[in-house]
């Protein structure tokens, strides 16, 4: 974005990049702080629902945490894992993974107590640069799903669907499936109150890497016991997180070519159709010295979007 050519945006669009502040989760390659709250839920305060899931409940109560070191204890989360899924079905399990919890801070998919230092940030930045903004482009930028060294856009409404199809109709595009808590709302569903925009277009952008498998939904698991019980200087725990980087971020020249190629073909479409449309008939709000027609927000968050 930032390389890109200037010319795409006309000179009120304003481009905001906003990382996830999250220094403990990023030393671990992971989206959770140290409450252990994992950063996407939290953003969309399902903490505040005082959910329970009955599923992740007797998952993570089955389990030995603390000793997970052990062989004999991962065989056990192996086992439990089948166990739940014979009993409740694939399809019930994959949905309590992605839906997640709010009583077990322990535990994985964990919403939070409360609101975290990145969720506070991403509303300051929003209140500060973005109220008077009409239009409001939000990629929300992840790796780890679709295919290996491409980007598929997962768009969160169909207002977004329909505008990506429109500006990229070529590009690959997956179906947004994270399971909602009862009562709770897609994640950025408060900056278009916020802002007052008339039209936020949003969705997450995916890296693809590799395909997720029994083994790989252990790593998680394992990697939890090395945030929280055990010393992350450990070998066993020094080679869960050299595996969940490179499951995430994978270090081969292809991927990275491949990733890069990818992006850079179809951001430009995305962008310039977005700034276009922009000229068309908008009315400029003015309030003051401030004049903004459109606003492009980049999110940044280290996440798993699968499961965790």
């Amino acid at each position: 974005m930032l390389r890109g050519n200037a010319s795409m945006f006309p000179p009120n669009v304003r481009m905001v990049h906003l990382h996830l502040i999250n220094p403990y989760g990023a030393s671990y390659i992971l989206k959770e702080n140290e409450q252990n709250a994992d950063q996407l839920k939290n953003e969309a305060m399902y903490y505040t629902l005082n959910y329970d899931n009955p599923i992740l409940q007797q998952f993570i109560d089955q389990i030995d945490l603390p000793n997970l070191g052990n062989i004999s204890t991962q065989q056990n989360v192996f086992a439990s894992f089948a166990q739940l899924i014979a009993d409740y079905g694939e399809d019930a399990v994959n949905l309590a993974l992605k839906t997640g919890q709010g009583k077990r801070p322990q535990g994985i998919a964990y919403f939070g107590p409360s609101k975290s230092w990145s969720s506070q940030t991403e509303e300051y930045v929003v209140d500060k640069y973005f109220p008077y903004a009409t239009d409001i482009l939000l990629f929300d930028w992840h790796t780890a799903v679709g295919p290996y060294g491409t980007w598929s856009f997962v768009p969160i409404d169909n207002e977004s669907e329909v505008a990506f199809k429109r500006w990229a109709p070529n590009a690959l595009m997956l179906p947004y499936d994270l399971g909602l808590p009862p009562g709770g709302q897609v994640p950025y569903s408060t900056i278009k109150v916020r802002t007052g925009a008339r039209r936020v277009i949003r969705g997450f952008w995916e890296a693809g890497t590799y395909n997720l498998t029994m083994e790989t939904n252990a790593m998680f698991i394992l990697r939890l016991y090395c945030r929280i019980y055990s010393n992350i200087t450990d070998p066993f725990c020094k080679d869960i997180i050299s595996k969940t980087l490179e499951y995430f971020y994978p270090q081969a020249d292809e991927w990275k070519r491949l990733t890069y190629n990818a992006i850079n073909n179809v951001l430009p479409k995305v962008l310039s159709g977005f700034a276009a449309e922009l000229n068309i008939g908008t009315k400029v709000i003015v309030s003051g010295l401030h004049i903004i027609i459109g606003a492009i927000i980049g999110l940044l968050w280290f996440r798993m979007y699968n499961n965790i």
